[in-house]
């Protein structure tokens, strides 16, 4: 088996790096950068919120930086802006954990299908985890003692 080394390929980052990256994008105030695009001051806000808290690793940071830029270019597509505008924030949300370990060339970006697949699995992932709504039935209601 030979291991193909793509140049142009950005390393994976942990899904806690790219939380902070979107972190700096709330803080910012350019949260609508996902729905309409990111100029050239709205990265240089974000990227000081960004670089004003973080204390890691520096190739990191600017990896996640990479990562967070192609996201709010991917989402622009079609099939994405029609999911975020349906599910929101905790859309991008799921996005950002899900690009910190898809593959990113910075030639071509994400794959948009491939992020919406990873998304899907996250959010899947994160529905299981929570805890399972209690029904109660009318004849319990009945029993349940009064509210003074």
């Amino acid at each position: 088996m030979m291991l193909h080394l793509e140049p142009t390929d950005v390393a994976p980052v942990p899904a806690s790096l790219m939380l902070a990256a979107l972190n700096a994008v709330v803080r910012s105030g350019k949260a609508g950068i996902f729905f309409e695009g990111a100029e050239a001051a709205d990265r240089q806000l974000v990227e000081d919120a960004f670089w004003a808290d973080y204390e890691g690793n520096t190739s990191l940071g600017g990896m996640a930086l990479i990562r967070l830029w192609a996201l709010v270019d991917v989402l622009q597509a079609r099939r994405l802006q029609n999911q975020l505008l349906q599910r929101g924030f905790r859309f991008i949300e799921a996005a950002a954990i899900a690009t910190g370990d898809l593959r990113l060339n910075l030639e071509w970006g994400f794959m948009p299908q491939r992020l919406f697949w990873a998304i899907a699995t996250i959010e899947k992932d994160h529905a299981e985890k929570l805890p399972k709504p209690v029904r109660i039935e009318p004849l319990e209601l009945a029993q349940l003692p009064a509210a003074a």
